[in-house]
């Protein structure tokens, strides 16, 4: 949903399920067959909106201030080793030591590199009562100018800096490259992730990391393979891919990956033809940031309190999925969770119904969303689309649903002008109409407003204060402005004039996309606004007595939660079959048939 979901993975071995994909422990660098093809060149981009791709892709990287990454991911691990440490009634390097044996390997041999860096801070946190923001201070990853920012309570006494425990600048680098290779989830929490350089070098084309014959299509899962667009069932040939017009019916082959090929015997018509003609498939195609993505975090990372080894049993998967959970999610969510201990609940998506109405819509699904996320990052991330005339139609959703609000800083100039939002999105029109099959259809979703958010968040307990009880949601939030890495300085803010101006802007810029679909025409899709749907949940959900905290992810306290995921689905598809029912389409009469036939169509 906001600008917080930049993750990287620096220097981290993880092992997966396919050679292509590896990261170097000794170069930082992510080696890998190019994710940069000819095939994904594109040029109808309008010269002026090049120079601000250009320019917003170097303006996300920056590191706020008072040490930006390296102090939040420094004051993190302390704090949970302090908290491990008081469980257990043992001391703050023996929690450390316990922290660091909860991870699998080789995680856990950083973990203790970093932990032996910071030993000299450490003996002096036990004999001085610091605290966790003290001791990163002391070592100098944590910088006290303009203003120190604490996340745990401060001492009574005025924090005193060790000088003498300051690590070089040599040693700081390392440092923070071994929590990161520790700790990458740490790049997860809100803020903290967009300055994660690295990561966004790898994954910023989201193209599959395993795509052979580069159609954008994978059979792989992870690195936005499978998990984020159909599978594909030839990785070979670059004429088989999900969504694309059956070649030769798929008399001999199944081109289109939906599981349906062959000829009937009794007729001798391709059952492609038989099942499939005059039943108007079309695929999904989501067009978004971190909602539509599905970002969750699991609380447990993060509360000592419910900390073990298999917690972290599944951290490759979560890593290398950047956070995001998008075959659970609302849009292309496809199977329930195989990770119930970090992820649980409903899977309901717009795929699966569209799939349920016609199966022939099988596989035929691109998640294109992107954690953190706005208007003009999508002028880039739109050349990924893998999408052209001889594919079938689709439905298109361009979600955007609060980063061109959402900044780090607290400042409205920060915030994406109306001006700039509407020509963002008349330039991404502009570009589906020369990629889109005729019959195509573009839903415009509306921004969320998120104003309500500080008020029902900040006095809660956040998980990473539950073992002393003493880091609540507005904590978090004053921390992560003081170093302005945060999430959403706008919403998230105890001053409710600039909640207010940030709601204002929200509005504003849902207004030019309703502006929009009312006086745009096109030739090869129509155009559809619908409100946030997220809005409709919530106030259904708390007319019928219960509380918003129940929808929001606990960690980053702005995502909707896997269930709120399933009831966003619902309301989406309530609000097109009132609104445009047509773009849903008919209900195939022959789905029957195709279950008998191809049972589960090769599965996804």
């Amino acid at each position: 949903m906001l600008k917080f979901c930049y993750l990287i993975v620096i220097s981290c071995l993880v092992q997966i399920n396919f050679g292509y994909l590896l990261f170097s422990t000794d170069d930082n660098v992510f080696l890998a067959k190019s994710l940069k093809s000819e095939r994904y060149r594109y040029d109808v981009f309008k010269p002026k909106y090049k120079e601000i791709v250009t320019e917003n892709k170097v303006s996300k990287v920056g590191r706020g201030i008072n040490g930006g990454f390296a102090c939040g991911a420094c004051t993190v691990l302390v704090g949970m080793g302090e908290q491990l440490a008081d469980i257990n009634n043992e001391t703050l390097a023996e929690g450390l030591e316990r922290l660091c044996g909860v991870l699998p390997s080789p995680l856990n041999t950083d973990c203790t590199s970093v932990v032996f860096t910071l030993g000299p801070a450490v003996l002096e946190f036990l004999k001085n009562s610091s605290t966790p923001d003290s001791v990163c201070y002391s070592v100098g990853l944590c910088v006290p100018e303009p203003e120190v920012c604490n996340l745990f309570p401060a001492p009574a006494k005025p924090m005193k800096l060790l000088k003498k425990f300051a690590l070089t600048n040599s040693q700081k680098s390392k440092t923070t490259e071994l929590m990161l290779k520790a700790f990458p989830w740490l790049c997860y929490i809100p803020g903290v992730s967009q300055i994660c350089e690295a990561f966004e070098k790898t994954f910023h084309d989201l193209v599959p990391g395993l795509d052979i014959d580069e159609d954008g299509f994978s059979p792989a899962e992870t690195f936005r393979g499978a998990l984020w667009r159909g599978r594909d069932c030839h990785d070979g040939d670059s004429d088989v891919h999900p969504g694309r017009i059956p070649k030769d019916s798929d008399r001999h082959l199944d081109s289109n990956c939906n599981g349906i090929h062959g000829i009937n015997d009794l007729t001798g018509l391709p059952w492609e033809e038989e099942l499939c003609t005059g039943t108007a498939p079309k695929g999904i195609i989501y067009l978004g940031d971190s909602v539509g993505a599905h970002f969750h975090l699991p609380p447990q990372w993060f509360s000592p309190l419910d900390m073990d080894a298999n917690i972290f049993s599944n951290i490759s998967e979560v890593i290398t999925n950047e956070g995001d959970w998008p075959h659970l999610g609302f849009a292309t969510g496809f199977r329930n969770s195989t990770m119930p201990d970090i992820v649980e609940g409903k899977v309901d998506s717009i795929y699966l119904r569209m799939r349920e109405r016609n199966r022939c819509n099988h596989r035929d699904y691109q998640n294109l969303a992107r954690n953190g996320a706005n208007s003009t990052d999508t002028l880039f991330y739109i050349k990924s689309l893998s999408q052209n005339k001889r594919d079938l139609p689709a439905i298109v959703f361009y979600a955007l649903i609060g980063n061109d609000v959402c900044t780090e800083k607290v400042d409205p100039d920060s915030m994406t002008t109306v001006e700039k939002f509407r020509n963002n999105t008349l330039t991404v029109l502009d570009i589906l109409e020369k990629q889109l099959a005729a019959g195509s259809h573009v839903v415009l979703v509306g921004l969320i407003d998120a104003g309500f958010l500080y008020e029902e968040m900040g006095e809660r307990v956040h998980p990473l204060g539950k073992v002393g009880n003493n880091i609540r949601y507005k904590d978090m939030y004053r921390w992560f402005n003081c170093m302005e890495i945060g999430p959403c300085a706008g919403w998230l803010n105890p001053d409710p004039v600039m909640r207010n101006k940030t709601s204002i802007r929200s509005k504003e810029l849902s207004d030019a996309l309703r502006d929009i679909a009312a006086t745009y025409k096109y030739y090869n899709f129509d155009l559809t606004f619908i409100d946030n749907p997220f809005h409709k949940v919530l106030d259904t959900w708390v007319a019928s007595g219960r509380k918003i905290y129940e929808l929001v992810e606990p960690v980053d306290s702005l995502h909707p939660t896997q269930l709120a995921q399933s009831l966003i689905a619902e309301q989406v598809w309530s609000d097109l079959e009132s609104i445009a029912p047509h773009i849903l389409g008919p209900v195939n009469p022959n789905n029957h048939i195709i279950k008998q036939l191809f049972g589960h169509q090769g599965g996804h």
